[in-house]
């Protein structure tokens, strides 16, 4: 078999580093399932290989779901026949917090250097500080 190098994968715009020798992807897909991910599977496709299982995990084989069912399950007993500490058994209560009565505080508090800011009013039609459209003297209203 011939040593397998990375190989460039490309998903619209973005490329993805695959290298079956390794079992990585730059998705990190492959890495964490330790299954081949949609890029990988691309590879494996281009290079005409068959079978996935030697680059699945062999926790996703047959086998080891078998062994995982082989030794039986006990049936949990009754809850009131359970052995448990008492520091288990009390009651957690929910933290006592109260909602302080209206608008919540803003969280971000200004610097003393910071300048305040007014909003004032400026006229649509003659630009001026002051006074709005309605208001303003500067051009006679038609009536």
């Amino acid at each position: 078999m011939e040593p397998q190098r990375a190989v460039s994968v490309y998903e619209g715009a973005i490329r993805y580093i695959v290298c079956l020798e390794r079992k990585t992807c730059s998705c990190g897909r492959f890495q964490h399932d330790e299954i081949p991910c949609a890029h990988a599977m691309t590879v494996l496709k281009k290079k005409s290989i068959k079978g996935v299982h030697p680059y699945s995990s062999d926790y996703y084989k047959h086998d080891a779901l078998t062994n995982t069912y082989a030794l039986p399950i006990e049936p949990m007993p009754d809850k009131y026949d359970w052995i448990a500490p008492e520091s288990i058994l009390e009651v957690v209560l929910p933290p006592r917090y109260e909602k302080m009565p209206g608008r919540p505080r803003k969280k971000r508090k200004k610097n003393p250097d910071e300048k305040i800011t007014t909003n004032t009013n400026c006229c649509g039609q003659c630009g001026k500080e002051g006074h709005n459209r309605r208001t303003c003297t500067f051009f006679p209203k038609d009536s």
